[in-house]
């Protein structure tokens, strides 16, 4: 316990740990690798803040104590730079990027600018003039950089007190005084972000395989979660397949985002603003639908995963086409997808149409009645709806794979008409920020946090969306928690599971009482995998379902330190070896002579005490 303690005071002396840090991590499908990556014991250099591009000669090529880990202003966080901080690998340990507390002005995207290129429906053989965004790019900020392989890691850290404890080791013992270079000791940073997983997806599913122990270490794990769906009136979930006289149209929106740096992805535009939208939608028409039923099912659908290649939309239509849901493609009557709808001031709603598709005589008359209903039910409202140019493709959308398998008819609705307008699509920025989410007054960051409610910080957003979509479109039945929790009205009910999802709710406590009331919730929300057919089918190497995983990381960590020079670290190691050489003579030497330099007489054999 006494080395713990002391041993624990010495680390502590030595090292600064930093407290929030979002790393950037390694994906990889079928062809190859993307992300960054630390050695195994993290990767140390010297501190050195950019200043500016031109500053860059001082890390890549002139600085006398490599490898530096260089510290990047958010403004400085450019494609340019970290290409060439990327090419200067040999001098670079690792970037740490400071993110500001405002959003940058000119925007920011490090995704492609044709977003989900290769895996929606724009292919050579569906239209080659329309293939790789030939015809629309839609995300013109898009830089790609989060779809580099780095082979350094790179952090981003929060403005607060960790940053003002970098800059501040940074100034005391490493800026350049009257154009002399710093002396030692240095201010330096360990990143630690190790990834088990290298080469692409294929190599690291087939080195799960491989088991070697009672426990086996997984080095990825394929991307997915669950699609959350609901339907308008109840339909029996257990029998799977084609239904007989049931006309579906699927309301749709993804429930996913992502960004550089792993766990710090908002996506308040590209993603938020479908899935408030579409819920809103939902709870609007739940008493409508119900009071009087229309002639078609609307079924509300949630994706997961549609970042990476479609993953949640791809796996609902494999699961249609081989009657493993319950509905098959014949009962799709069409598609309305939400796609981001933030209205900005000077924006208005566009509605996306598939050109290809609409050569067809029946589905170009369905698409036509759907954008006319849409502009007739905007009219008295105090929103601005448009069609695009119909020979324009539709945007990156889920309604893309529906379009793979069969022509069916649908919209996509956006505030966009030919690019995006939204300048932080699937990064850090696209946040409650851009959208001019208001708080009370005089919040700190930190305070707006905790104003959300809860239930907010503690689900995941798949639950989160699950159990509001519960809420908004079913009711409250009388019973028991126990009949509740066992998906029945009664202990006789056998049926009812087979319609509905039951969800006991902990509900509030009443005036003057610390006891919640329960209640029970019926609805006709379900959930349904959301992982690419291709592991389902083990076709790692497949170019028609992501293939995307993840590399498993060990622990990942930051922290600063002061070193000393080389020459010193030599020096010292010198020393230390001398010592140790010399003790060990002594050693043999004495031990060798022990006899004769510890020896005493011996007492006679009668001696008593």
């Amino acid at each position: 316990p006494w080395c713990g303690v002391g041993c624990n005071s010495v680390e502590k002396k030595i090292y600064v740990h930093l407290n929030y840090t979002f790393p950037c991590v390694r994906l990889l499908n079928a062809t190859h690798q993307i992300g960054c990556q630390s050695s195994l014991s993290g990767n140390v250099g010297v501190l050195h803040e950019l200043e500016s591009e031109e500053n860059l000669d001082w890390v890549l090529t002139s600085g006398p104590n490599p490898p530096y880990m260089v510290i990047l202003e958010s403004r400085l966080f450019t494609r340019s730079i970290m290409m060439k901080l990327k090419e200067g690998s040999g001098r670079v340990a690792g970037v740490v990027v400071v993110a500001p507390n405002t959003n940058p002005p000119e925007g920011f995207s490090p995704h492609t600018a044709c977003p989900n290129d290769n895996s929606g429906v724009y292919t050579e053989n569906y239209d080659p003039t329309l293939a790789h965004c030939n015809a629309t790019v839609w995300n013109p900020l898009g830089n790609g950089l989060a779809y580099e392989e780095f082979d350094f890691p790179i952090f981003s850290v929060k403005d607060d007190n960790d940053t003002r404890v970098i800059r501040q080791c940074y100034q005391d013992h490493n800026r350049r005084v009257n154009g002399s270079n710093p002396q030692f000791p240095l201010c330096a940073m360990q990143l630690r972000s190790s990834m088990s997983a290298v080469t692409n997806t294929a190599t690291c599913k087939r080195r799960n395989d491989i088991n070697f122990s009672l426990t086996p270490d997984r080095v990825c794990d394929e991307l997915g979660d669950f699609n959350i769906w609901a339907s308008s009136r109840p339909m029996n979930t257990t029998t799977k397949g084609h239904k007989e006289f049931e006309s579906v149209v699927i309301a749709a929106a993804r429930m996913d985002s992502r960004s550089f740096f792993f766990d710090i992805a908002p996506g308040a535009e590209s993603t938020a603003s479908g899935i408030v939208t579409l819920l809103a939608a939902a709870h609007a028409l739940r008493r409508a639908t119900q009071e009087a039923p229309p002639n078609r099912t609307i079924l509300y659908t949630f994706f997961q995963g549609e970042t990476f290649d479609y993953i949640g939309s791809s796996r609902m239509v494999y699961d249609m086409e081989n009657n493993q849901f319950p509905l098959d493609l014949d009962n799709i009557h069409s598609v309305l997808e939400v796609s981001q709808v933030g209205l900005h001031s000077d924006s208005k709603l566009w509605l996306h149409s598939d050109p290809v598709s609409r050569k067809n005589s029946s589905v170009k008359e369905e698409v036509e009645k759907l954008v006319n209903g849409l502009k007739s039910a905007s009219a008295g409202l105090n929103v601005s709806v448009d069609e695009p140019d119909v020979s324009q493709p539709l945007p990156p959308s889920s309604f893309q794979r529906f379009l793979l398998a069969r022509p069916i008819p649908g919209v996509v609705i956006g505030n966009y008409r030919s690019s995006f307008t939204n300048r932080y699509y699937e990064s850090m920025y696209d946040n409650a920020e851009y959208l001019n989410v208001s708080y009370p007054e005089n919040m700190t960051s930190e305070e707006q946090l905790e104003h959300f409610p809860e239930t907010v910080k503690v689900y995941e957003p798949t639950t989160l969306v699950q159990y509001m979509l519960a809420n908004m479109t079913g009711s409250v039945v009388n019973v028991t928690q126990e009949d509740c929790q066992k998906q029945r009205e009664d202990k006789d009910d056998d049926q009812s599971k087979h319609l509905y999802t039951y969800m006991w709710v902990q509900g509030a406590a009443p005036p003057n009482s610390t006891e919640r009331e329960g209640f029970c919730v019926r609805s006709t929300v379900h959930r349904s995998i959301a992982v690419s057919p291709a592991f389902e089918l083990h076709e790692y190497t497949t170019s028609n379902y992501s293939t995307w995983t993840e590399s498993v990381w060990k622990p990942i960590t930051g922290r600063i330190f002061l070193v000393a020079s080389h020459d010193l670290e030599m020096l010292t190691l010198g020393v230390g070896i001398t010592v140790l050489l010399t003790s060990l003579v002594l050693t043999y030497v004495i031990s060798s002579k022990a006899d004769i330099l510890f020896s005493s007489g011996r007492e006679p054999t009668s001696a008593t005490y």
